[in-house]
């Protein structure tokens, strides 16, 4: 897995500028994040694994109705389940709402909702503990020795930060040849992009599916 210096020294090759005499490190980095912020999004968007994460076993108190130990990661949840706080049961799947249920509160969570960025409960009359599948954000290079956290990240980031680069200085022509900007631009970058996601899609095919059985009616 690269770090970032990979990628900023691949955006001063279409910079024209491999010796850092005006595109330094420093000047590079914000555009080096805006360029991650495009690549994390897309990934998002595409469901691609490297944004599945798995939690710890979160504690819920009793009555308590919105989970206050939320990942500090966390972009959306998939899936949540449940049991006795401490316990060694088998976890319990709980229901996914679009809002939360009008029901009397059990010993059991049972149903959740995610409505304005919070996971929200009915509450349980006992303490509960659940564990969660998520979307996961990526964190943010803030120096060239900081990992990328993504395989093949840097032939992304290199033209697209190299494009915002130029296009600050008024290159445009530069600046359109290498940006992506999904439906308007795909350039360099945007034909990178291209082949990393379907990589990881050409990945995710090798995982086991059961079959339906066909059943004649």
């Amino acid at each position: 897995m690269a770090i970032a210096t990979v990628a900023l020294d691949s955006a001063r090759t279409y910079l024209n500028d491999v010796n850092k005499q005006i595109w330094t490190d420093a000047v590079l980095l914000p555009f080096l994040r805006e360029a991650y912020r495009d690549m994390t999004l897309v990934l998002w968007v595409n469901g691609i694994p490297v944004l599945r994460e798995k939690s710890s076993a979160l504690a819920v108190t009793a009555l308590e109705v919105d989970l206050d130990s939320q990942p500090a990661d966390l972009v959306e949840p998939i899936w949540l389940k449940e049991r006795a706080f401490g316990s060694s049961d088998n976890w319990i799947s709980l229901t996914e709402t679009d809002f939360e249920s009008d029901i009397d509160q059990t010993s059991e969570l049972r149903y959740w909702t995610w409505r304005e960025e919070k996971i929200l409960f009915v509450g349980a009359t006992m303490k509960r503990e659940i564990l969660m599948r998520y979307w996961k954000t990526l964190t943010e290079p803030t120096a060239a020795g900081h990992s990328l956290g993504f395989i093949y990240a840097e032939h992304f980031l290199g033209p697209q930060m190299a494009a915002y680069a130029a296009a600050s200085v008024g290159n445009l022509t530069l600046a359109s040849s290498l940006l992506y900007v999904k439906g308007i631009h795909n350039g360099v970058a945007g034909a990178k992009l291209h082949m990393i996601i379907q990589g990881n899609i050409k990945g995710q095919q090798n995982l086991f599916a059961r079959r339906i059985p066909y059943r004649r009616r």
